[in-house]
């Protein structure tokens, strides 16, 4: 009979009885069934394998014993041997009867061993009879090989109960690494130092007391036997946690659970690169100092100082705006840049660095730093000397001072204007000006400034690009915006307080509010949402249910209007929560005076139409309400951003957006991709599945109803179609009669990839549905037309512009002596026509010979080069490959680089490893999320990462042993004249970023082996982020 499924969540593979159980279903039953993924087939399967193993060797009959169980498993590898090659399944079989190895060891006595056995993982939680905690570690310790230990404090008497198992094994010449933190001032600085003082012991601290990201406490235990453990939970240094408190504690062993083994090996070197942990040696008294402060500090000791915390190093992120600058002036030439970053995300750092990097020689160029306030420009100066190590660079201009030298001045724009410098020192006089707060540059005294000026390098800061009063401040920088901090950045750095965000549907449909140049009729929205009863009653309802004492909020009311912003004031207040409207016509010292009402808790609510988007600090904020659609995603960010800055006894910031019925053009997708850094191509399975990769401490949460709208415009928006955009690009047409596809997209909000879907079919095929270009054209045309979109991935300038250069004159002779020039032109064929040819002229002729479609090309060369975010890289390669570190190719591009393909023949092939013998090189293609399924796969994704920016983790092939010539020539190649060259992606939707020529550093393990790659070009931070999937956030 078969047994009957309960209802309920699976993650089983289907054999034959399930699928007859399935069969049998009630009528009112579903089941949902998907494809078993590729990437992870080899575990799932093995798993399945090993289950029905076990169950067949607990029935064989008792009297054969293990001996006869042991027979089976041999005949079993038998039959796997006649599947693969031999010599990978070689000297497998069992010795009948089994035995088992325990150690192999000099005289006289064996290691000691833990209680718990080496193969098995457990959860110790302290139970009767179960090992202590400190036992078994002690244990581990002795007979490890090395040991890496992640614990957020140390104490003495934690120290003292595993003193001897750590001195027997320093002394055993074993290598111990530390990652520690001051969390909470708990570590005893004499078990610090006694650890570090260890031979063959390395500890690193967190000493940034600002962030608490460390609370993690695990320990790995490597052994080259391959029976390493590690144990995470609990583990503290700490009496309680090793004998006196109920602690749980999981020990997985490398036999069992080889993927949580891996992963804790990864995670750790990936925090050991992180240049947050720092050295600490009680033999250095700087460091001593350091730490010390770092403890008196976060245990609030009286007399302790508080440092002042600045980074010598910048974030990953403040890197990536680093190196997005470098690349719009060298690339771009573009020398006046604005960086858009949320307040307390370290727009001054970036700034500060940025000027560091342009000190050549030691001759630091003239500077003008402006700020509207004096506490900004003493906390800028006080950075600039520390980037610098220089705590005489600099003078201030504030008040009535008067610096000894203008040459590197921080000035007040107030003292600037008075002084009218520019005209005495000369318009040219700094080589660097850098005005913070940039959004205020809409006003008359920065205008006389910038008008004024003339250097080498402008750069403009500010949180908030777009003003409420409408007035324009991205004109200084031809309407450009450099580079920005991405929300989740700053969120993933515990430098905002994360968000809770809930989306409530309203009940109020605004299909039938007029839509006028990108956004809703304001005038429509006010007569929607004024008066409004019903509405207000939900707002209301809401903000109890989830805020539960909204009358000690703190919070603002984002409204449509003046009359919409004083209607929602007058509910709250009638209904116990005091608030007030503020707007750009109230009274000033009334405007003034409100935030300070608000931040006494006098009134909870603050309501707003035209105030508190931009230039207003106020971190004591901790509640927002979102009353109206907001179709900037830049506006939305500021808005959110009001609630995110950091404040004491502020834990997180509670945001209501209240969602009512959309008309097809308002776009949710960018509010939620700007919110969450989730690509719009992933967002309905994000909503679908409750925003799983969140940063930590945020939560977003769509109510059901809300989540059905959002869904809808979701899949309109990416659905897209023809007929929709064609109708777009018409209505744009109306105002100019040629438009570019940069223009088209900037103006829509459009991907390229909406572009050149399978609906769309390219840029070309869109101004004919449009009736831009004449109606009738060639199938090949419409069919080169959506491939060009197989070329979106293209990041090389040099390739780019030989590519706009062939669209504009394609009748210009091409140097088709130049081997590198003729490859690239095989490289553009390849990804736009099929098949062989007898010449690439004759390959790329349908492109040539249409006009449109050389229009289209040389529009898409200037989108992709404006999107170019990554500076030229010089490395070792071959010369006559025509492949750029840290540029992005298609792996049949890569074949026809290195000269594998040509014009008659292409070769391709989908292995992860290439070898040509007859060069002596190997190229390795590596995706880090191997699945294919689009869902968190824990068994695949940690095969293959970067561990810092010059390290990099590759597995080789399963049947590859550390002793065979293969894995010989990965650990000796560079020896025996072998190169190795890298390219990486994140997913197997993407294409491959060449990381350049790699050299052998280490490896652990055989049959897969694991090798660390040290590459000669560091991975820029714009792809770090994607490669580093171990890395903390």
């Amino acid at each position: 009979m078969t047994k009957r499924l309960p209802a309920g969540v699976y993650d089983l593979l289907l054999s034959t009885s399930t699928t007859d159980a399935l069969a049998g279903l009630a009528a009112s039953e579903r089941s949902v069934r998907q494809p078993l993924d590729a990437a992870a087939a080899h575990e799932r399967l093995a798993r399945y394998f090993a289950a029905e193993l076990e169950r067949t060797l607990r029935a064989l009959p008792k009297d054969g014993g293990p001996a006869s169980q042991a027979e089976l498993v041999n005949e079993l590898l038998g039959v796997l041997r006649t599947k693969v090659d031999s010599e990978a399944l070689e000297g497998t079989s069992l010795v009948v009867p089994p035995e088992l190895l325990l150690a192999i060891h000099p005289p006289p006595a064996p290691p000691a061993r833990p209680t718990v056995p080496l193969g098995v993982s457990t959860l110790l939680t302290h139970a009767r009879n179960e090992p202590r905690l400190g036992a078994e570690l002690a244990a581990e310790i002795e007979s490890a090989d090395a040991v890496d230990m992640l614990v957020s404090f140390i104490k003495w008497h934690g120290w003292r109960r595993l003193r001897s198992a750590f001195e027997a094994f320093a002394r055993a010449g074993k290598k111990l690494r530390v990652l520690t933190t001051t969390y909470m001032g708990a570590t005893d600085r004499e078990a610090l130092d006694a650890i570090a003082r260890l031979p063959g012991a390395e500890v690193r601290v967190s000493f940034d007391a600002r962030r608490t990201r460390l609370h993690a406490k695990a320990w790995q235990f490597h052994r080259a036997t391959g029976f390493s453990s590690v144990y995470v939970g609990s583990a503290n240094v700490s009496s309680a946690a090793l004998s006196d408190g109920i602690e749980w504690n999981l020990k997985a062993s490398e036999v069992e659970s080889r993927a949580i083994v891996e992963k804790f090996r990864g995670a750790f070197a990936s925090l050991w690169e992180d240049g947050e942990f720092e050295p600490y040696h009680p033999d250095q008294p700087d460091a001593v100092r350091r730490l010390q402060a770092a403890l008196s500090s976060e245990r609030g000791e009286r007399g302790a100082a508080t440092p002042f915390f600045f980074d010598l190093r910048p974030y990953e992120y403040q890197r990536a705006i680093l190196e997005k600058l470098r690349v719009e002036r060298e690339e771009h030439g573009r020398w006046k840049n604005l960086v858009v970053a949320a307040t307390g995300t370290g727009k001054t750092m970036i700034a500060a660095f940025d000027y560091a990097a342009q000190v050549k020689d030691g001759v630091r160029p003239r500077l003008l730093f402006v700020a509207h306030r004096e506490e900004i420009l003493e906390q800028a100066l006080h950075a600039f000397r520390n980037v610098l190590r220089d705590h005489s660079f600099g003078e201030l201009l504030k008040g009535g001072s008067t610096p000894g030298s203008y040459e590197h001045l921080f000035a007040t724009i107030q003292s600037l204007d008075r002084k009218d410098l520019p005209a005495a020192l000369g318009r040219d006089y700094w080589h660097t000006v850098i005005v913070d707060e940039f959004h205020h540059a809409a006003a008359k005294t920065y205008g006389r400034l910038l008008e004024a000026v003339a250097p080498k390098i402008l750069l403009g800061l500010t949180a908030t690009p777009e003003r409420a009063d409408g007035l324009d401040v991205l004109g200084w920088f031809d309407h450009h915006v450099a580079a920005d901090i991405r929300l989740w950045h700053a969120l993933e750095k515990q430098l905002l307080a994360p968000f809770e965000y809930y989306g409530v549907a309203d009940g109020v449909s605004l299909e039938g509010v007029e839509w006028r140049r990108g956004g809703y009729d304001l005038g429509g929205l006010d007569k929607v949402y004024t008066g409004n009863d019903e509405r207000a009653r939900l707002v209301l309802s809401k903000l109890r249910e989830l805020h539960g004492h909204p009358e000690t909020a703190r919070g603002l009311g984002f409204c449509v209007s003046v009359a919409h912003a004083e209607f929602m004031a007058r509910k709250f207040t009638e209904a116990g929560i005091p608030s007030l409207v503020i707007h750009g016509a109230t009274d000033a010292d009334e405007r003034d005076e409100a935030p300070r009402k608000l931040e006494r808790g006098e009134v909870a609510f603050l309501f707003t139409c035209d105030l508190y988007n931009e230039g207003v600090d106020l971190p004591f904020v901790d509640t927002l309400l979102l009353l109206r659609p907001t179709e900037s995603a830049t506006l939305f960010l500021q808005q959110l951003g009001r609630g995110l800055r950091l404040h004491p006894g502020k834990t997180q910031a509670l945001v209501l957006d209240f969602i009512g019925q959309q008309r097809a053009e308002y776009r949710f997708d960018r509010k939620l991709t700007a919110m969450t850094g989730i690509p719009r191509g992933h967002l309905q399975r994000a909503v679908q599945g409750g925003f799983p990769t969140l940063p930590s401490g945020c939560h977003l949460q769509l109510e059901r109803v809300a989540r059905d709208i959002v869904l809808d415009n979701l899949r309109q928006a990416i659905r897209g179609g023809q007929a929709r955009l064609a109708q777009e690009l018409k209505a744009l047409a109306r105002e100019r009669p040629r438009i570019t596809l940069a223009e088209f997209l900037d103006a829509t909000g459009r991907e390229l990839d909406d572009v050149y879907s399978s609906s769309v079919r390219g840029w070309t095929t869109l101004r004919r549905a449009a009736g831009l270009l004449p109606a009738e054209g060639s199938e090949e045309e419409e069919r080169t037309s959506r491939r060009m979109g197989n070329l979106a991935h293209i990041d090389e300038p040099e390739r780019l512009r030989l590519y706009r250069r062939l669209a504009v004159e394609p009748t210009a002779r091409l140097d088709a002596d130049d081997e590198r020039t003729r490859r690239r032109l095989l490289m553009l064929a390849i990804r736009l026509f099929n098949g062989a040819a007898s010449s690439i002229e004759a390959l790329l002729a349908p492109l040539l010979s249409s006009a449109p479609l050389r229009e289209e090309l040389a529009e898409l060369c200037d989108v992709l080069d404006e999107r170019v975010a990554v500076g030229s890289r010089v490395a070792d390669v071959p010369p006559d490959w025509p492949l750029a570190v840290h540029r992005t190719y298609a792996r049949e591009e890569v074949f026809a680089a290195v000269g594998k393909s040509t014009v008659e023949k292409r070769v391709f092939s989908m292995e992860g490893v290439h070898r040509m013998t007859d060069q002596k090189v190997q190229l390795f293609f590596v995706t880090i999320d191997k699945s294919t399924s689009g869902r968190f796969s824990p068994t695949t994704s940690y095969e293959d990462y970067a561990i810092s920016p010059t390290l990099f983790h590759w597995q080789s092939q399963s049947t590859t042993s550390e002793s065979s010539p293969t894995g010989q020539a990965y650990i000796d190649g560079h020896r025996q004249g072998w190169r190795f060259y890298l390219f990486a992606r994140p997913t197997v939707d993407d294409q491959f970023t060449f990381l350049g020529p790699v050299r052998y550093r280490s490896h652990q393990g055989s049959r897969p082996m694991s090798i660390t790659w040290e590459l000669e070009a560091p991975i820029p931070p714009a792809f770090f982020e994607a490669y580093a999937t171990l890395r903390a956030g």
